[in-house]
């Protein structure tokens, strides 16, 4: 089974993941198509996304909310088998007033944050 299946499998019982509010890859105002676009392009699954915003570290930047899985993150949880191919993962976006859903505008591979 390969490493994205395995991903899928652990992610489907995690107790943290189901918990998560929606999570919505909304674009930008001028190419609403965007996130989605960017994370079929960077090989992104749902899945990892889902990780990235539960256990990544969250921070602000210009304005926005962003999501960065680091290795010292996934070491304290059920991925950390792995590390070696989420690390560096960044979502970008915000979270909505109304009911907490993330509306992410991109994603990508932080690779100043992935190591060899």
């Amino acid at each position: 089974m390969g490493h994205h299946r395995q991903l899928d499998a652990i992610a489907a019982v995690d107790p943290n993941l189901i918990a998560l509010p929606a999570i919505h890859l909304i674009g930008t105002i001028r190419d609403v198509g965007h996130a989605q676009r960017r994370c079929q392009q960077r090989a992104i699954s749902a899945s990892s996304i889902r990780i990235a915003v539960a256990y990544g570290d969250q921070d602000h930047h210009y304005g926005m909310q962003r999501w960065t899985l680091m290795s010292r993150q996934l070491r304290r949880s059920p991925y950390a088998r792995y590390e070696r191919e989420l690390n560096g993962l960044q979502l970008v976006g915000s979270t909505a007033a109304e009911d907490g859903s993330v509306l992410l505008t991109t994603c990508k591979w932080n690779w100043s944050l992935r190591r060899s």
